[in-house]
């Protein structure tokens, strides 16, 4: 039985090995938006399988900015401010990761 037990412990502790996800976000930080200004802003990822999948786990986007499921931030500032919003990039092996970022909108 001994055999089989660490048998087993061996292959569950390889496992997560073999399926390590390297998802990484590349952006660090999003630039600042003007009220009245159209925003267009990609957030990037890498090391991960094509294609991402974007969208906002917590918080929101200012007024007039949306982001769309390929991790662009559209739209037009409707008022100055600043948000803090958890942004989930999943990649196709089903890898995701979250990571917070700080929308700024100027006057």
């Amino acid at each position: 039985m001994k055999h089989v037990s660490f048998l087993a412990i061996l292959l569950l502790a390889a496992a997560p090995l073999s399926a390590q996800c390297l998802l990484t976000y590349q952006t660090e930080a999003i630039n600042a938006f003007t009220v009245g200004e159209p925003a267009n802003f990609q957030i990037e990822a890498v090391s991960g399988t094509e294609p991402y999948h974007f969208n906002i786990y917590e918080g929101e986007l200012p007024a007039g900015l949306h982001l769309t499921g390929s991790g662009k931030i559209v739209g037009v500032p409707k008022a100055e401010g600043e948000s803090v919003v958890l942004v989930t990039v999943t990649d196709a092996a089903g890898c995701s990761l979250t990571q917070a970022f700080i929308v700024v909108v100027n006057p």
